[in-house]
């Protein structure tokens, strides 16, 4: 019965759950009645870990096994093949947690940056312990997980109805390696997405400087212009005070002449 609550969204789960635990409790069975009705409502990230159980189950299954295969080659202490395995832990969580923000947007509920980063860190969590993988795939998680360095992650209350099976059959090894090839091309592919995006934005900031480059040759171009001009303004100018000088003496002289000319009138008059 919580397989079904728990793959409603947010806003559905609390009605739908006590209207089960009523129609159980009409049906007399108390006992179930009340483990319904004490069913918790999951946050926001494990609701969006819920959906990966539920729409991406093959995936959930390729982190769970690419967990084990980290385990082993560092029981192992194989260095190379832990450096590749981390590589690949790494895109695949990070491709996972944009998935579910992808998913629950079709859903029509958003996720923020803090709930997409609480979903890595339970998808994380799943690849370190088998248990948290498990309770991971059992799609009725409550709240988010988080791994603590080598400790087992704590799963205290985080699956409703956790008496319900959770673990699937070992695989073979055969199917194993066909699981951590599928996480290998995945991590490829995620690779070569951010190297595709890497390249865009690369040509997009040539564009910006070849436009900058044109712009700053059209400055050029009109500040020599400009130069120009100012070189002109400036020999007129020079020209200016050429003439404004050559004026003032002329004024002089004339100031002079005028001055001998009206004492020579008055001396005249006196005779």
């Amino acid at each position: 019965m919580a397989d079904p609550l728990y793959a409603l969204a947010p806003a559905e789960f609390t009605a739908a759950r006590n209207l089960a635990a009523r129609e159980v409790k009409d049906s007399a069975d108390l006992e179930l009645a009340a483990r319904v009705q004490e069913l918790k409502k999951p946050s926001p990230a494990a609701w969006a870990v819920n959906l990966l159980a539920r729409q991406r189950a093959d995936e959930l299954e390729q982190l769970a096994e690419l967990g084990e295969t980290m385990r082993e080659a560092t029981e192992e202490l194989d260095r190379d093949q832990l450096a590749e395995l981390t590589r690949q832990r790494r895109a695949l969580v990070n491709a996972l947690a944009r998935e579910a923000s992808s998913l629950a947007t079709d859903a029509r509920h958003n996720l923020t940056v803090t709930v997409v980063e609480e979903v890595a860190r339970t998808l994380q969590a799943a690849l370190n312990d088998p248990a948290a993988a498990a309770a991971v795939r059992s799609g009725r998680l409550v709240r988010g997980l988080e791994a603590t360095g080598i400790e087992p992650v704590d799963l205290t209350d985080a699956v409703a109805a956790p008496e319900a099976s959770m673990v699937s059959a070992p695989r073979s090894p055969a199917e194993r390696k066909t699981v951590r090839d599928l996480a290998a091309v995945r991590a490829a592919k995620e690779a070569e997405k951010k190297a595709d995006e890497a390249e865009l934005e690369v040509r997009g900031v040539e564009r910006r400087i070849s436009d900058v480059e044109t712009r700053r040759g059209r400055l050029e171009s009109r500040l020599a212009e400009l130069e120009e001009q100012v070189n002109a303004l400036e020999d007129e100018l020079r020209e200016s005070d050429r003439d404004l000088r050559s004026l003032g003496r002329e004024r002089d002289r004339a100031a002079r002449r005028a001055e001998d000319l009206r004492a020579d009138a008055d001396k005249l008059r006196e005779r």
